[in-house]
Protein backbone atom coordinates (compact mmCIF):
# COMPACT_ATOMS: atom_id res chain seq x y z
CA UNK A 1 0.00 0.00 0.00
CA UNK A 2 2.92 2.38 0.72
CA UNK A 3 3.07 5.34 3.05
CA UNK A 4 1.11 8.54 2.30
CA UNK A 5 2.14 11.89 3.72
CA UNK A 6 0.95 15.38 2.79
CA UNK A 7 2.53 18.77 3.40
CA UNK A 8 1.16 22.20 2.51
CA UNK A 9 3.73 24.70 1.30
CA UNK A 10 3.23 27.92 -0.70
CA UNK A 11 -0.36 27.02 -1.61
CA UNK A 12 0.51 23.54 -2.96
CA UNK A 13 -0.12 20.14 -1.41
CA UNK A 14 2.94 17.89 -1.71
CA UNK A 15 1.82 14.28 -1.46
CA UNK A 16 4.08 11.26 -1.26
CA UNK A 17 2.78 7.73 -1.78
CA UNK A 18 5.29 4.89 -1.71
CA UNK A 19 8.12 7.18 -2.71
CA UNK A 20 6.25 8.88 -5.55
CA UNK A 21 5.65 12.63 -5.27
CA UNK A 22 2.53 14.35 -6.55
CA UNK A 23 1.40 18.00 -6.51
CA UNK A 24 -2.19 19.11 -6.11
CA UNK A 25 -3.60 22.59 -5.47
CA UNK A 26 -4.50 23.36 -1.91
CA UNK A 27 -7.83 24.90 -0.96
CA UNK A 28 -6.51 28.01 0.73
CA UNK A 29 -8.00 31.53 0.83
CA UNK A 30 -7.33 33.58 -2.30
CA UNK A 31 -7.81 37.37 -1.96
CA UNK A 32 -8.40 37.65 -5.70
CA UNK A 33 -10.75 34.70 -5.90
CA UNK A 34 -13.99 36.68 -5.79
CA UNK A 35 -12.74 39.06 -8.47
CA UNK A 36 -11.63 36.27 -10.79
CA UNK A 37 -14.91 34.48 -10.16
CA UNK A 38 -16.80 37.62 -11.15
CA UNK A 39 -14.85 37.90 -14.41
CA UNK A 40 -15.53 34.28 -15.32
CA UNK A 41 -19.23 34.59 -14.46
CA UNK A 42 -19.81 37.74 -16.50
CA UNK A 43 -17.61 36.95 -19.50
CA UNK A 44 -20.19 34.58 -20.93
CA UNK A 45 -23.17 36.92 -20.63
CA UNK A 46 -21.85 39.80 -22.72
CA UNK A 47 -24.43 40.53 -25.38
CA UNK A 48 -27.25 38.61 -23.65
CA UNK A 49 -29.01 41.37 -21.76
CA UNK A 50 -32.73 41.54 -22.52
CA UNK A 51 -32.14 41.43 -26.25
CA UNK A 52 -30.11 44.62 -26.22
CA UNK A 53 -26.66 43.02 -26.29
CA UNK A 54 -23.21 44.39 -25.69
CA UNK A 55 -21.01 46.23 -28.14
CA UNK A 56 -17.71 44.97 -26.79
CA UNK A 57 -14.74 44.59 -29.11
CA UNK A 58 -12.78 41.39 -29.51
CA UNK A 59 -10.39 42.56 -26.81
CA UNK A 60 -13.23 42.98 -24.33
CA UNK A 61 -13.37 46.80 -24.53
CA UNK A 62 -15.85 49.12 -26.22
CA UNK A 63 -15.36 50.61 -29.68
CA UNK A 64 -16.56 54.01 -28.55
CA UNK A 65 -15.95 56.10 -31.67
CA UNK A 66 -16.11 59.91 -31.59
CA UNK A 67 -18.33 61.70 -29.04
CA UNK A 68 -21.69 62.94 -30.35
CA UNK A 69 -22.83 66.57 -30.20
CA UNK A 70 -25.17 65.57 -27.36
CA UNK A 71 -22.20 64.72 -25.16
CA UNK A 72 -21.33 68.41 -24.62
CA UNK A 73 -22.22 69.61 -21.11
CA UNK A 74 -23.84 73.03 -20.66
CA UNK A 75 -22.28 74.34 -17.43
CA UNK A 76 -24.39 77.50 -17.17
CA UNK A 77 -26.46 77.06 -13.98
CA UNK A 78 -30.22 77.65 -13.87
CA UNK A 79 -31.34 81.12 -12.82
CA UNK A 80 -34.07 79.85 -10.51
CA UNK A 81 -34.82 76.95 -8.19
CA UNK A 82 -35.31 73.74 -10.17
CA UNK A 83 -36.70 70.39 -9.02
CA UNK A 84 -35.67 67.84 -11.64
CA UNK A 85 -35.69 64.08 -12.11
CA UNK A 86 -32.66 62.49 -13.80
CA UNK A 87 -31.60 58.99 -14.62
CA UNK A 88 -27.97 58.49 -13.63
CA UNK A 89 -26.04 56.03 -15.80
CA UNK A 90 -22.53 55.08 -14.65
CA UNK A 91 -20.18 53.07 -16.86
CA UNK A 92 -17.36 51.32 -15.01
CA UNK A 93 -14.01 49.75 -15.75
CA UNK A 94 -15.33 46.55 -14.16
CA UNK A 95 -17.77 46.22 -17.08
CA UNK A 96 -15.30 47.44 -19.74
CA UNK A 97 -17.08 50.82 -19.94
CA UNK A 98 -20.14 49.18 -21.51
CA UNK A 99 -23.34 51.31 -21.23
CA UNK A 100 -25.44 48.16 -21.52
CA UNK A 101 -24.00 46.96 -18.21
CA UNK A 102 -23.95 50.33 -16.46
CA UNK A 103 -25.00 51.01 -12.88
CA UNK A 104 -28.18 53.11 -12.95
CA UNK A 105 -29.85 55.41 -10.44
CA UNK A 106 -33.19 57.17 -10.14
CA UNK A 107 -32.07 60.69 -9.20
CA UNK A 108 -34.34 63.30 -7.64
CA UNK A 109 -32.60 66.67 -7.45
CA UNK A 110 -33.17 70.24 -6.33
CA UNK A 111 -30.97 73.10 -7.52
CA UNK A 112 -31.10 76.37 -5.56
CA UNK A 113 -29.29 79.53 -6.74
CA UNK A 114 -27.48 81.51 -4.10
CA UNK A 115 -29.51 84.60 -4.98
CA UNK A 116 -31.61 86.02 -7.80
CA UNK A 117 -29.73 85.62 -11.12
CA UNK A 118 -26.82 84.07 -9.27
CA UNK A 119 -24.02 82.44 -11.25
CA UNK A 120 -23.66 79.67 -8.71
CA UNK A 121 -25.79 77.79 -6.21
CA UNK A 122 -26.19 74.36 -4.62
CA UNK A 123 -27.74 71.03 -5.48
CA UNK A 124 -29.25 68.34 -3.26
CA UNK A 125 -29.97 64.83 -4.52
CA UNK A 126 -31.62 61.56 -3.60
CA UNK A 127 -30.24 58.64 -5.63
CA UNK A 128 -31.97 55.24 -5.60
CA UNK A 129 -30.38 52.21 -7.32
CA UNK A 130 -32.29 50.81 -10.29
CA UNK A 131 -32.71 47.19 -11.35
CA UNK A 132 -29.79 45.81 -13.35
CA UNK A 133 -29.54 42.04 -12.85
CA UNK A 134 -31.84 39.09 -13.52
CA UNK A 135 -30.87 36.84 -10.60
CA UNK A 136 -32.66 33.61 -11.73
CA UNK A 137 -31.08 33.77 -15.19
CA UNK A 138 -27.76 35.28 -14.03
CA UNK A 139 -27.61 37.99 -16.72
CA UNK A 140 -27.54 41.77 -16.61
CA UNK A 141 -30.68 43.62 -17.67
CA UNK A 142 -31.93 47.17 -18.14
CA UNK A 143 -34.78 48.82 -16.23
CA UNK A 144 -37.95 48.86 -18.31
CA UNK A 145 -38.39 52.59 -17.68
CA UNK A 146 -37.18 55.52 -15.59
CA UNK A 147 -39.59 54.97 -12.72
CA UNK A 148 -39.59 54.24 -9.00
CA UNK A 149 -41.10 50.84 -9.71
CA UNK A 150 -37.74 49.93 -11.26
CA UNK A 151 -35.74 50.78 -8.13
CA UNK A 152 -34.69 48.57 -5.24
CA UNK A 153 -32.85 49.23 -2.02
CA UNK A 154 -32.46 52.28 0.16
CA UNK A 155 -32.06 55.83 -1.17
CA UNK A 156 -28.76 57.68 -0.99
CA UNK A 157 -29.36 61.17 0.40
CA UNK A 158 -26.87 63.85 -0.65
CA UNK A 159 -27.28 67.18 1.19
CA UNK A 160 -27.08 70.52 -0.60
CA UNK A 161 -23.61 70.83 -2.12
CA UNK A 162 -22.13 73.97 -3.72
CA UNK A 163 -22.00 74.37 -7.49
CA UNK A 164 -19.14 76.62 -8.56
CA UNK A 165 -19.41 79.33 -11.24
CA UNK A 166 -17.98 77.01 -13.87
CA UNK A 167 -20.50 74.30 -12.96
CA UNK A 168 -17.99 72.20 -11.05
CA UNK A 169 -19.14 70.19 -8.04
CA UNK A 170 -17.96 67.37 -5.79
CA UNK A 171 -20.62 65.17 -4.22
CA UNK A 172 -19.74 62.81 -1.37
CA UNK A 173 -22.13 59.87 -1.42
CA UNK A 174 -20.43 57.95 1.37
CA UNK A 175 -21.14 54.21 1.36
CA UNK A 176 -23.36 52.74 -1.38
CA UNK A 177 -25.05 49.39 -0.84
CA UNK A 178 -26.21 47.53 -3.95
CA UNK A 179 -28.50 44.51 -3.81
CA UNK A 180 -27.86 41.62 -6.18
CA UNK A 181 -30.76 42.89 -8.35
CA UNK A 182 -29.21 46.37 -8.73
CA UNK A 183 -25.60 45.30 -9.28
CA UNK A 184 -25.46 45.04 -13.07
CA UNK A 185 -21.73 44.32 -12.93
CA UNK A 186 -21.88 40.90 -11.29
CA UNK A 187 -25.29 40.29 -9.76
CA UNK A 188 -23.90 40.06 -6.24
CA UNK A 189 -24.56 42.26 -3.21
CA UNK A 190 -21.94 45.00 -3.31
CA UNK A 191 -20.57 47.77 -1.10
CA UNK A 192 -18.76 50.86 -2.42
CA UNK A 193 -17.16 53.01 0.28
CA UNK A 194 -16.00 56.61 0.05
CA UNK A 195 -18.05 57.15 -3.11
CA UNK A 196 -17.41 60.52 -4.77
CA UNK A 197 -18.90 62.19 -7.84
CA UNK A 198 -16.69 64.92 -9.29
CA UNK A 199 -18.50 66.64 -12.14
CA UNK A 200 -20.01 69.48 -14.12
CA UNK A 201 -23.60 70.70 -13.73
CA UNK A 202 -25.70 73.16 -15.70
CA UNK A 203 -29.16 73.93 -17.04
CA UNK A 204 -28.83 71.63 -20.07
CA UNK A 205 -30.45 68.26 -20.71
CA UNK A 206 -27.66 66.35 -18.98
CA UNK A 207 -24.73 66.73 -16.63
CA UNK A 208 -21.76 64.50 -15.94
CA UNK A 209 -19.33 63.30 -13.29
CA UNK A 210 -16.52 60.88 -12.69
CA UNK A 211 -17.03 58.07 -10.15
CA UNK A 212 -14.49 57.28 -7.44
CA UNK A 213 -14.60 54.96 -4.46
CA UNK A 214 -13.46 51.67 -3.01
CA UNK A 215 -15.34 48.47 -3.71
CA UNK A 216 -15.09 46.35 -0.55
CA UNK A 217 -17.74 43.71 -1.26
CA UNK A 218 -17.94 41.15 -2.89
CA UNK A 219 -14.22 41.72 -3.60
CA UNK A 220 -11.73 44.57 -3.30
CA UNK A 221 -11.27 46.97 -6.22
CA UNK A 222 -10.70 50.70 -6.64
CA UNK A 223 -12.96 52.82 -8.85
CA UNK A 224 -10.47 55.02 -10.68
CA UNK A 225 -12.25 58.30 -11.60
CA UNK A 226 -10.36 58.34 -14.91
CA UNK A 227 -12.05 55.09 -15.91
CA UNK A 228 -15.55 55.50 -14.45
CA UNK A 229 -18.00 58.09 -15.76
CA UNK A 230 -21.63 58.93 -14.97
CA UNK A 231 -24.11 60.80 -17.15
CA UNK A 232 -27.29 62.25 -15.65
CA UNK A 233 -30.08 62.73 -18.19
CA UNK A 234 -33.28 64.70 -17.57
CA UNK A 235 -36.36 62.50 -17.46
CA UNK A 236 -39.97 62.26 -16.38
CA UNK A 237 -41.24 59.36 -14.30
CA UNK A 238 -42.17 56.56 -16.69
CA UNK A 239 -39.93 57.72 -19.56
CA UNK A 240 -38.08 55.03 -21.53
CA UNK A 241 -34.47 54.53 -20.58
CA UNK A 242 -32.26 56.72 -22.82
CA UNK A 243 -29.83 54.98 -25.16
CA UNK A 244 -26.43 56.65 -24.86
CA UNK A 245 -23.40 55.56 -26.93
CA UNK A 246 -20.20 54.66 -25.11
CA UNK A 247 -18.38 57.60 -26.71
CA UNK A 248 -20.58 60.09 -24.84
CA UNK A 249 -19.36 58.97 -21.44
CA UNK A 250 -16.76 61.67 -20.97
CA UNK A 251 -16.59 64.39 -18.32
CA UNK A 252 -13.92 67.09 -18.62
CA UNK A 253 -13.81 68.05 -14.96
CA UNK A 254 -11.16 70.56 -13.83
Amino acid sequence: MGIRASFVRYGVVITTVGGFVGLVAACIPDPEGDFNDFKSRTAGVQGQSSGSGSSGTASGGIDSGPPSEASAIDTKPPEQTVDQLYVGICVTQLAAGDPEQALRFYVESKYTPDSSQATNGSIAMVLTPMLGWDVPNSIYIQPTSVSKSQTKGGPINVPATPIEKNGHFTLNLGTIQLDAETNSISGRAATIEGTTLNGLYGAGERFCSTLAGQLTKPYASTFDPKQNTCLFVKAKDGDPLPKIPAADFVCAVP
